[in-house]
């Protein structure tokens, strides 16, 4: 039997010639040298922009997905496809010094040293047995300098051995089985897979819900891609309650972010649905937001985005020059998020019912002794709303080293819901949206995710500090709790944003 892993090096001539190597990795079952395969060549320049040395080439791969869509489709072709497919795993690890081989006692020395090399696994390209679109379910490690804040951990066994690739999952779009809404609702849903605890669903599995009760053409091949309301059905087959945001037109880039950030920052893919003046719509997964590497207190200027007929980790600027054929944040129609069950609030709901408790616990703290004349700053405050669970907040609460001792215990230790929108109230003048790690933090709302905010009763906690005002308390801040309670705080130094939402 034949061993079904070889070790090959990636230089920069690799990076600078994709189609030449993916003809040497996929030899097996060679794409189309006539079609631009854009999407590999994305992913190969991404290997290199984080730092890939070499290639561990896997043969005979059963992946769930194409596996699926074999099914449903290409094994009613009468030409013959195969139904295995090739994965290309990278690594942060030199080739042996013998250079490329396939002998057996080499690839599994060289997969053990790469397991004890920590961070030496940066993921893996899936190629399909599609001479038009090779690209199959693919995680690859994020840029730090532009990190995805939606991805996960996911385990990857190779040869006995458990490597793990933090990322968001990519798929490029076939024309057939899925078009860029299946493959932009795959990549979210994989993505939320495991903290909502739903089953896999495959490109092939979205199109048949999808096209359930609303077919407006054949369903296989679905070279037209879906209606919003055809991707709604999708998703709420899968347990997620889908929250579509309009856009009022024309749209405003700025108001896109402004609406999209509460989600991502959350972790939650967002489906951005785009109409291009001429190349018509496209749907693309909004998964971070754009560095200001100029500004670092300044907004983001795009999204960081998977687009499925492009490429991975890729930006979604504001705008593009007229005439291109390039998508930008101008063009978005409306957001679709895939929301966990059991959120009746949405962010648009939840910041304004923060900022109201906010206003009115302010004035009062007010009712203490200030100096005369004073006026509350409102300009000097920057909020920052997102989903979190329970335990991630707890976990916060017990490692933020200058949380007030009181509140960490209250914060630990009362019952609260299983997920809660917070909003941390940050000083404009040094808070920094793309680092959460920053201690600029003043104090924060929390409200029950799962409140009828029509109807009030949202307010879970409220924390503000006398480093909200300009002017002298007598009191550090109050903590004001669920059910009435108010409890005087003895610090108001700084604290740190949440990281990480969904632990």
């Amino acid at each position: 039997m034949p061993l079904r892993y070889r070790i090959v090096g990636f230089t920069a001539a690799d990076a600078a010639d994709p189609s030449k190597l993916l003809a040497s990795v996929a030899s097996s079952h060679p794409a189309n040298p006539a079609v631009n395969h854009r999407q590999w060549k994305e992913a190969v320049e991404h290997l290199a922009s984080i730092g890939a040395l070499s290639l561990l080439v896997q043969e005979g791969v059963r992946d769930p997905d194409f596996l699926e869509e074999h099914e449903a489709f290409y094994s009613k072709q009468h030409r013959a496809i195969s139904r295995h497919c090739t994965r290309v795993h990278a690594f942060k690890k030199s080739v042996p010094a013998a250079g490329p081989t396939s002998d057996t006692t080499a690839v599994l020395g060289y997969i053990d040293e790469a397991a004890a090399e920590p961070d030496s696994y940066l993921g893996f390209i899936t190629i399909r047995p599609l001479r038009h679109a090779p690209v199959g379910a693919t995680i690859l490690v994020d840029r730090p300098e532009a990190p995805a804040l939606c991805k996960d951990s996911f385990p990857v066994h190779i040869a006995g051995t458990t490597f793990v690739v933090s990322g968001t999952p990519y798929l490029q779009q076939d024309n057939a089985v899925g078009a860029c809404a299946q493959a932009s609702m795959w990549m979210a849903l994989r993505t939320l897979r495991r903290r909502s605890g739903n089953s896999a669903y495959s490109p092939a599995e979205l199109t048949l819900s999808a096209t359930r009760y609303l077919a407006l053409d054949r369903v296989f091949p679905g070279r037209r891609g879906l209606t919003v309301e055809q991707m709604l059905s999708a998703i709420k087959a899968s347990n997620h309650d889908p929250l579509v945001i309009p856009i009022t037109q024309p749209a405003d880039p700025a108001d896109v972010i402004l609406q999209a950030s509460p989600y991502i920052e959350s972790g939650l893919p967002v489906v951005a649905i785009l109409n291009h003046p001429t190349t018509g719509g496209h749907a693309v997964l909004a998964i971070g937001l754009a560095p200001n590497l100029a500004d670092k207190s300044a907004p983001p200027p795009g999204l960081i985005i998977h687009n499925d007929n492009r490429g991975p980790y890729r930006i979604l600027p504001q705008t593009v020059a007229t005439g291109s054929s390039e998508y930008s944040l101008g063009q978005t129609g409306s957001l679709i998020i895939p929301v966990p069950d059991g959120i009746f609030m949405s962010a648009g709901e939840a910041e304004p019912q923060a900022i109201s408790n906010l206003g009115f616990w302010l004035s009062t703290f007010l009712a203490t002794p200030v100096a005369a004349g004073a006026n509350l700053p409102v300009a000097s405050l920057a909020a920052r709303t997102y989903l979190c669970t329970r335990h991630a907040f707890r976990k916060w609460a017990k490692e933020c080293p200058t949380l007030d001792a009181s509140a960490k215990e209250i914060y630990r230790t009362t019952e609260m819901p299983k997920l809660v929108w917070v909003t941390e109230v940050h000083d404009a003048a040094i808070y920094e949206p793309a680092n959460p790690h920053k201690q600029s933090r003043l104090g924060e709302i929390v409200l029950d995710a799962s409140a009828d905010s029509f109807h009030g009763d949202t307010l879970v906690f409220l924390r503000l500090t006398k480093a909200m005002l300009s002017v002298p308390t007598t009191s550090e801040g109050l903590l004001a709790i669920e059910g009435g309670g108010v409890l005087a705080l003895g610090s108001s130094e700084l604290t740190k944003g949440i990281a990480e939402p969904w632990l």
